[in-house]
Parts: structure tokens; C-alpha cells; sequence
């Protein structure tokens, strides 16, 4: 009895416990609510955050495709002129929120731009990204890339990462040519119409593609590389194909104006049709590559005119520079030396011939259209010489044909339009003045391993790269 006196002093014990126990239950319980609701408000705010990142890159994307337009209204050039705050891209309505993409500053050699992508999110969350967005120079895949049929015989050598050909039409290989590039040789029969070659790749000779060992003599070559029996042959030409590339429209006069604003403190040089010599700024010229303007100057020494050609030969001095011809040029004779190449960078509205020992590079030009560029034709350029190209990149440009024989040595690329593509006044729109198709031939070694390109007006697209970057907070 004495155990239930105990427990009748303790009466409502139970009941209190009860209730701490329901109120401590209670108070975890809106804790855990509290808690899921601050994960819930954090989750949501962090996929807010998260969205609006997304918005933001997307708008840093495409502002980066507009840059590489050169022709759009946000094009590299021009944005790299316009003052800090000014709007690159926009779109009031992306996956329910809203990019702007400004321009903040810029930076020269190279050219860089600074841009601020701000993304913003339905519920208003926004993010930015800050990014500094570089110009790269133009440059095509392989040395040499035409538009037309490319016949390639003899023991010409590509040489290099990217030493190789393409055509975009068909292509024919004959002899012994080497090519370090795998699928050094490719067709992209981007037409489909019939011309002087067999349809696609079609190989005759014994070529050796895919290894730095290509360049040893022909007996010495190695045997997995060099195509010489007819399965290999065959295996290789269904394997032969690649995407087209897009060759740009090679414009001489595109060039004039920049080449006449120069003068000749900078080198400008502008060679008329009735022989006469203009330099300075106020060059204008019209789309079939004539031009008017400018100021009159003494002859260049070591040119020469007559029956509508310019013409330099060997035997005089020269004077380094960037010339622009309105009519065919053609170069022979012993010109500079090995130690001495004559500094030039000649771009002639018609054809370009070049045949004897010649030592030329670019000229060393600070002004970025120009750079890097060694011969610019509006029709055929052909070279049968001892020619030797070989100090620094330069680029070798046709709006129609290409034919290089010889013996020479190149550093660069070659680009051949077969007159594509054309343009309102284009004086050479076909082949029919000139070379039939593109050819490579004889022993010349040209190099090229993607390691230069350009950003003048019939160089490949530049591209525009995203150098560095960083969300800010």
C-alpha cells in the first residue's frame, strides 16, 4: 500500500509529461518546417541564380557569333571603335528571361574586347559574366584549298601540321607528292558538275601521306604511309572526302583602298592602268578594281610599264612596300638573295606571274589588313621558278586559279577561288582568261602548320575566342 501513496502524491505527472512531449514534438516539427521552407527558398534561389548564369553565358555565346561576322553591324571591328557602354547583343526574351551583352573596354596587339553578360532570370535573379574576348587571325585547314579541280603531280611536299590540299571539287594525284598531314590529300566534289578531271579523288601515282617521313626520297618512304599498289589507292580515294570549305571572295580593290591610305611613308604603292603612280590617302576605287585619288609619285624603283603590264625584273634595286597593280604583274629574273629577300606584298587586280630566282617575303606592315599576306590575285597566279618564300608566313591568294611549278620554297597557304565567289563588276568572274584548273607540280616544298593566318579581306573568317573570364558577384 505503500507503493500507492507514492503515486498518489505524483497525480497529473503523466499528463504534464504528456504535454512537454506534444510541445517539444510541435516545436521540432514547425523547426522542421522552418528548415524545409529556408531549403526550399535556397533551392529556389539557387536555381534562380543558376538559370540566369545559363541566360548570361548564352547571351556571351552570341555576341561571340557576332563578332566573327565581320560584315555584321556588331562585327569585331566595329565594336573594337565603339565607346565603353555600348550594347553588342540583346534579347528581350530567352527561356523566359533576358540577356545584354556590353562592351566595357578594349585592348590592341592582338585586339581584344572586354564584355559584360548580364542574365536575368523570370523570378528577376540575374547574374553577370565579365570576359575579355580576343580576335584570332583567319586560317584554313590545310595549305593549299580551292574551289576548283586541283591536279597535283610530280614531288611537290607539304610539309607541316597542316601540310595537305583540298578541292572542293575534284582532284587528281599523279607522281610521287608527300603530304605530313593525315588525309593530307581530300575532295569535297562540293558541285557535282563534270569538268577536265575524273569525278572525285582519282590517284594514279605512288603519294605519300601522314608522316614526317614522307620527305625522304621516294625509295626510302614508309611503306604503311606511301600508297603504292592499287587496294591502297582505292581504300584511300573512298576515304578521301571532307566538308567543304568556304573560300572568300578574293577582291583585289578590297585591298586598293587600304594599300592607297598607307602612302608611301607606309609603304602604299598604287600602279595604274596608264602607268601612272598614285600614293596618300583619298583612294577610291570602284568594284572592277580601277582607282581614282590619291597623289601622284615617282616610279618605284625596278618597275617598269608597258602594253598594260607592270613588270619587274632582276638587275635593279628595289624598294620594299605593299603595291597595288590595275593590271596583270609579272616578276623574273634574280631578285634579292637569301640573306636579303626583297620585303613585298604585291596584289594586282588581273594575273600574277612569277618565274625566275626570287627571294621575297611580306612586308612588315603594322597595319592588320596587310599583314601576312605575300601575293593577292584577281585572276590566275602562277609560279615557275626557284622562288623562295620561306622567311615568314605569307598568304598566297587567287580569285580564280593557282599554278606553282619549280622548285621553290613557300611558308604559307594557298586559297584559289575558281572565280567563286563573285561580286557585282568582277572583272574575272571565269576561267576563260586564264589557267584551266589549280595545279601543284615539279619539287616545291611549301610549309604550313596552322600556325599563322590573316585578317585581310580575302583571308579565311578570323575567328573570335574567349581568352578569359569570371562570374562576378
Amino acid at each position: 500500500m505503500r507503493l500507492h501513496g507514492a503515486f498518489a502524491g505524483e497525480r497529473g505527472t503523466v499528463l504534464v509529461i504528456a504535454l512537454l512531449v506534444i510541445a517539444l514534438l510541435i516545436g521540432a516539427g514547425a523547426a522542421a518546417i522552418v528548415s524545409v521552407q529556408t531549403d526550399l527558398k535556397t533551392s529556389a534561389n539557387l536555381s534562380a541564380g543558376t538559370r540566369a548564369f545559363y541566360i548570361a553565358e548564352a547571351g556571351l555565346s552570341h555576341a561571340v557569333n557576332e563578332l566573327r561576322n565581320r560584315d555584321a553591324a556588331a562585327g569585331f571591328d566595329r565594336v573594337l571603335g565603339m565607346s565603353a557602354g555600348a550594347l553588342i547583343v540583346s534579347n528581350a526574351n530567352f527561356a523566359g528571361g533576358t540577356y545584354q551583352v556590353t562592351r566595357l573596354k578594349s585592348a590592341s596587339r592582338p585586339s581584344r574586347i572586354q564584355a559584360l553578360a548580364v542574365g536575368t532570370a523570370p523570378n528577376q535573379a540575374s547574374s553577370e559574366i565579365e570576359a575579355w574576348l580576343r580576335k584570332e587571325a583567319g586560317r584554313p585547314p590545310r595549305t593549299a584549298m580551292t574551289n576548283g579541280e586541283l591536279k597535283i603531280s610530280g614531288d611537290p611536299q607539304l610539309v607541316g601540321l597542316c601540310g595537305g590540299a583540298q578541292a572542293n571539287d575534284d582532284m587528281l594525284i599523279s607522281g610521287n607528292p608527300a603530304a605530313q598531314m593525315a588525309l593530307g590529300f581530300s575532295v569535297a566534289n562540293a558541285d557535282g558538275a563534270s569538268g577536265l578531271l575524273p569525278e572525285g579523288m582519282n590517284i594514279t601515282g605512288s603519294p605519300c601521306i601522314g608522316s614526317a617521313g614522307c620527305f625522304r626520297p621516294p625509295g626510302e618512304r614508309p611503306s604503311d604511309y606511301t600508297l603504292d599498289a592499287a587496294d591502297k589507292r582505292s581504300l584511300y580515294e573512298a576515304a578521301s572526302y571532307s566538308r567543304p570549305f568556304e573560300i572568300p571572295t578574293i577582291n583585289p580593290a578590297d585591298y586598293a583602298k587600304h594599300i592607297g591610305s598607307l602612302g608611301e611613308a607606309g609603304g602604299g604603292t598604287l600602279l595604274h592602268a596608264d602607268g601612272r603612280v598614285t600614293a596618300g590617302p583619298g583612294v577610291i576605287c570602284d568594284a572592277g578594281g580601277f582607282c581614282a585619288g590619291g597623289v601622284a609619285v615617282p616610279r618605284p624603283p625596278g618597275w617598269s610599264y608597258a602594253s598594260g603590264v607592270w613588270t619587274v625584273a632582276g638587275g635593279a634595286p628595289l624598294r620594299d612596300g605593299i603595291f597595288y597593280a590595275e593590271t596583270k604583274v609579272e616578276i623574273s629574273g634574280a631578285i634579292g638573295s637569301a640573306g636579303v629577300p626583297w620585303q613585298a606584298t604585291i596584289v594586282a587586280r588581273d594575273s600574277i606571274r612569277i618565274s625566275g630566282d626570287i627571294y621575297l617575303r611580306p612586308y612588315p606592315t603594322p597595319f592588320e589588313p596587310l599583314q601576312n599576306q605575300l601575293l593577292v590575285t584577281g585572276n590566275d597566279l602562277e609560279i615557275d621558278a626557284n622562288f623562295r618564300a620561306d622567311y615568314a608566313g605569307g598568304a598566297l591568294l587567287a580569285h580564280q586559279q593557282v599554278k606553282i611549278g619549280g622548285s621553290g620554297k613557300i611558308t604559307g597557304f594557298i586559297l584559289a577561288g575558281d572565280g567563286r565567289p563573285t561580286w557585282p563588276g568582277d572583272p574575272f568572274p571565269d576561267s576563260s582568261s586564264g589557267l584551266a584548273l589549280n595545279e601543284i607540280s615539279g619539287s616545291p616544298t611549301i610549309e604550313f602548320s596552322c600556325d599563322f593566318g590573316c585578317f585581310g579581306p580575302g583571308c579565311p573568317a578570323y575567328r573570335v575566342a574567349i581568352v578569359g573570364w569570371q562570374q562576378k558577384f
